[in-house]
């Protein structure tokens, strides 16, 4: 199977990743068949400011396919046994966080925020496992934001959109915050399962809803 190389890449908010999100870990974003697409956005608001990144999961199948489709003039197997493989991997998985990157955007109070989405620093970054390639984004500020007693947050993703894509939104507030309204809608319920039988803990934050593509919250300084 292809895996891509993990580039030095600079650490910035890689912890909202793997913290709040949990599948920056391999293999924990869903329990889906390996043919789904998967998002988790997630936003943090505490003492280290506002937080935004976002996993991306796309079948091993479709990146090898859309691998060998990048490279359709170049001999794969001479670049094999010349020892020329790795940088080909390097600019394939580097291009596909730039093409996941550019259908993601930040609000704060309504106006796009200065930045960038950024690779997280992470081994797991743009490599296969169980049958997924995962992406990870960090949002990198231009300088970090003022906030009001009140802020509106908006996270909009606009990846995928020709597929048929597996969601799931993650927030989190603490040091002083709290989350006073948000788009997520309630998870989802499944039937009942026989005796001994378990889903996923995360299962139900999981669907297909649109709603999910366009995340909004509202965070607001508590007064405890």
């Amino acid at each position: 199977m292809m895996t891509l190389s993990n580039r030095s890449l600079r650490p910035t908010l890689a912890a909202v990743a793997i913290a709040a999100l949990g599948a920056a870990v391999p293999g924990q974003a869903h329990s889906f068949w390996p043919s789904y697409h998967s998002a988790k956005t997630a936003l943090s608001l505490g003492e280290k400011g506002l937080e935004a990144a976002v996993v991306v999961e796309v079948p091993s199948f479709e990146m090898v396919s859309a691998f060998r489709e990048y490279y359709s003039d170049i001999d794969l197997i001479a670049e094999i046994e010349a020892g020329r493989f790795e940088p080909l991997e390097d600019e394939f998985r580097a291009d596909q966080l730039d093409r996941f990157a550019a259908g993601l955007e930040l609000f704060i109070d309504g106006r796009p925020v200065s930045g960038s989405w950024q690779p997280v620093d992470s081994p797991a970054n743009g490599l296969a496992t169980e049958g997924f390639f995962v992406y990870m984004l960090e949002f990198v500020f231009d300088r970090p934001p003022e906030l009001g007693e009140r802020v509106e947050v908006r996270l909009e993703a606009r990846l995928l959109q020709e597929k048929s894509l597996m969601m799931a939104n993650v927030v989190q507030a603490k040091d002083g915050w709290e989350v006073v309204e948000s788009s997520i809608p309630p998870p989802e319920e499944y039937p009942e399962l026989p005796e001994g039988a378990a889903l996923g803990a995360e299962l139900g934050l999981w669907s297909e809803d649109p709603v999910k593509r366009d995340l909004r919250v509202s965070f607001a300084r508590s007064s405890e």
